[in-house]
């Protein structure tokens, strides 16, 4: 008898199969002696539609609202169908008596394995791999210790609640506002509040009026001071007369000032914690402009293939204590480029100390750190691969080093009856900021916003005098500085997946951060997605490192339920799926509660006079339904003419050009389904099979560069291009490359090489 491996992808099915010795090709699988590895292409069975779960939901009519189904009805993905087969074929082979899931080691991994293990009828036992990263050594330890998949049965109700719970809430309140609006809208558990934490920043920078304010310094013979009140509780240096600010300059200067306190504090500041996955892409955005989807790719790349890295879906910031003895071995396998560190680490080996080394706040993965496998150099990796591994491992040794230690001095002087204050610092040790350099360091003058291995900004605070009690000095000059109240910042994706991890609040500690984890917007292994599905279906837009709503973002926004835009709502939710995961809660109590609300909001949608009376502005906006040749139309056809037409954002100029009409004949088979056909659509060729699931589409443009029509045609025939130069990567590396088909054919992807000078 054989044991069947499951793994989640292709690459990472390979990589087992090798180390087991399955080296035999079969349909979609390796098989060896003991052990047959298959894979998925991610997900190969999902949710059913509306139409699939009842029949009588296929039309979007508001009168079948809202749609709860009694019971929940799985489909194979088309574009995966074959693969499922082979698989299915496996998972009852007579002669397979026990399975290993060794999908992702996370939420989303276990309900794939489920989801396939159900859709095929499998009733054996399996048991689960759980590792958290892809070296040799770990997978051949993760089959040593291979753990029974009851084990995680917690796990994979939160899975498929989570599941269920965004088909109830997506698919109803999608048609529910689509039909009263007479556009489509798109709503999500998930993605709608995100887009609510953008849109109220937005109309808070937009609505903020500036006002003017002044400060005065008084410039000393050998540092300054800054005049405050010390009587005001906020913004003492303010002051809102330009008069009495000039009248107060002008009195200053040429008088004696004497020092009448001089406070001296010896302050340390701990080590950054390490990454989990948010707070890895928070710093890549604020350093390097990476998107969150950028980080993810390029961390999971890190892991899977070039196996420097563990688990990148993470959201714990500690290790177990099962680690500890391994890490000499990870600071040892460090390529070249870090060894100047490692000195002090040789003479104070590092030690088990609780800021790292903690079980009780490690739960399904450990944070992001080396792995043991040697990194003898870097080249051929890509300029992102070379900057999310140095963020890694820069953080990873900063926590062995001892605390930065500095004298922070406050002094105070009296000029007359009026009370000015001046700070410095004297750094005593560098401690852990050695690691850092000043010139990759960002400060928050320069990017707005706190990066997470910076200090307390202060580093260009003066040097001061040795000061006591008493001393006298001259007033030489007096600066009037003038300036004006600013408003909030526009979010960026470094501060909205911050909001996102702590439920639409801004929370800078590190301690209250950890704390409120588990009711966040969405998981670390989503949000990159959520951000991207926003800007995917025009509810907010880049503007370089901004992120702005749409009108058509803002529309929604102001017109939904309060119940459906709250953060904390939706962040509740999340904590109640964390719970069921550990046993905590009950997933029927969930659904039900879920179910209810989705009742309860579908109910206010369709009683609302306001959104009838703003269904034809928004027509206006953004084009109402289709009234050419539509007298023949049932209103269901007239519906699916309307939500194929899409609705572009408003808050970007979009200059039209006149073209011929689109012909949508089918020009070639669709080579990553098989069964539909390439059509061409305004931006790109895409198969006509998208409602199916085949999502495969050649983009005229992609990566910064407009695709040559021998280029387009390999693509569309399922071959790879020719070497190109011009591609342009998120971090604004230009390089060459060729695009290809992706090995699980969900759509293209570039590999590249750098081009040496071309850095921007």
């Amino acid at each position: 008898m054989k044991t069947l491996v499951f793994a989640e992808k292709p690459s990472v099915g390979k990589d087992i199969a090798r180390i087991l010795g399955a080296t035999v090709r079969g349909n979609g699988c390796l098989e060896g002696k003991d052990y047959i590895v298959t894979w998925g292409f991610g997900h190969l069975v999902s949710l059913g539609h509306p139409e699939v779960q009842n029949s009588g939901w296929k039309n979007w009519s508001m009168s079948i609202l809202p749609m709860i189904p009694k019971e929940w009805k799985c489909v194979v993905l088309p574009a995966s169908k074959e693969q499922y087969d082979n698989v299915a074929a496996l998972f009852n082979r007579s002669d397979v008596d026990c399975l290993i899931n060794a999908a992702d080691a996370g939420r989303e991994g276990e309900l794939i394995f489920r989801l396939v293990y159900n859709q095929c009828g499998c009733k054996k036992p399996f048991k689960r791999l759980w590792i958290s990263s892809m070296t040799d050594e770990a997978i051949k330890s993760g089959f040593e210790d291979l753990r029974p998949g009851e084990k995680y049965d917690n796990l994979a109700k939160a899975a498929v609640c989570r599941s269920r719970a965004d088909w109830l809430v997506g698919m109803n309140l999608t048609r529910a506002y689509t039909k009263k609006l007479n556009t489509m809208f798109t709503l999500g558990r998930v993605q709608t509040p995100t887009l609510w934490m953008v849109v109220k920043r937005h109309e808070e920078i937009t609505h903020f009026v500036p006002k003017d304010y002044w400060e005065v310094e008084a410039v000393l013979d050998d540092f300054t001071a800054q005049w405050f009140s010390p009587k005001a509780e906020e913004y003492p240096t303010r002051i809102d007369s330009l008069e009495k600010a000039n009248e107060l300059a002008e009195s200053i200067k040429g008088k004696e000032a004497t020092v009448s306190s001089v406070k001296k504090t010896a302050k340390k500041q701990s080590p950054p914690s390490l990454y989990d996955l948010t707070t890895l892409q928070r710093d890549a955005n604020s350093k390097y402009g990476m998107t969150a989807a950028d980080t993810l790719a390029t961390l999971q790349g890190l892991y899977e293939k070039r196996k420097v890295v563990t688990y990148p879906r993470t959201d714990s910031r500690y290790l177990s204590e099962d680690i500890f003895p391994t890490i000499e071995k990870r600071l040892g396998c460090l390529p070249p480029e870090y060894s100047s560190y490692l000195g002090y680490l040789r003479s104070n080996r590092p030690k088990k100390d609780k800021r790292v080394f903690n079980n009780s706040k490690v739960s399904d993965h450990h944070a992001v750190i080396p792995t043991e496998k040697p990194v003898k150099d870097m080249l051929g990796w890509s300029s992102a691969e070379k900057k999310i591994y140095d963020l890694v491992i820069r953080r990873f040794l900063a926590v062995f080093y001892p605390d930065h230690q500095y004298l922070s001095t406050s002094v105070v002087v009296k000029i007359g009856e009026e009370s000015f204050k001046a700070t410095g610092k004297v750094v005593t040790d560098e401690g852990w900021r050695v690691i850092y350099p000043k010139k990759q360091q960002v400060s928050q003058t320069q990017t707005n916003e706190k990066s997470t291995d910076s200090s307390d900004d202060d580093d260009n605070i003066q040097s001061l005098p040795e000061l006591k009690k008493g001393d006298k000095r001259t007033v030489i000059n007096s600066n009037l500085l003038t300036k004006k109240t600013k408003p909030p910042l526009a979010y960026t994706e470094a501060t909205l997946l911050q909001s996102m991890e702590t439920a639409g609040k801004m929370v800078e500690d590190e301690e209250l951060r950890e704390a409120m984890k588990d009711g966040g917007l969405g998981t670390p292994a989503t949000r990159a997605e959520i951000i991207e599905k926003l800007i995917k279906v025009g509810y907010m837009i880049r503007d370089k490192k901004k992120l702005i709503p749409t009108e058509k973002g803002i529309n929604i926004i102001n017109n939904a339920e309060q119940e459906i835009i709250s953060p904390e709502l939706t962040g509740k939710w999340e904590k109640r799926l964390a719970d069921i995961s550990h046993g905590l809660d009950n997933d029927v109590d969930f659904m039900n509660d879920i179910s209810e609300f989705v009742t309860k909001i579908v109910g206010k949608i369709k009683s609302s006079n306001s959104l009838r009376d703003l269904a034809s502005t928004i027509r206006n906006t953004y084009g109402g339904w289709k009234k050419k040749d539509d007298n023949n139309k049932s209103e269901a056809d007239k519906s699916k003419t309307d939500l194929k037409k899409p609705s572009e954002p408003k808050a970007v100029k979009i200059e039209r050009k006149e073209s011929k009409p689109l012909s949508r004949e089918v020009i070639a088979p669709c080579p990553a389904c098989g069964k539909g056909g390439i059509i061409e659509g305004q931006r790109g060729f895409g198969c006509n099979r998208f409602k199916e699931g085949c999502h495969y589409v050649v983009w005229k443009e992609m990566y910064g560069k407009k695709l040559s029509q021998s280029a387009i045609q390999a693509l569309i025939a399922g071959k790879p291009t020719r070497t190109m130069s011009g591609f342009k990567l998120a971090d604004g590396t230009v390089v060459s490359g060729r695009l290809k088909m992706k090995d699980d054919k969900s759509g293209i992807e570039l590999v590249w090489v750098a081009n040496p000078g071309q850095e921007k």
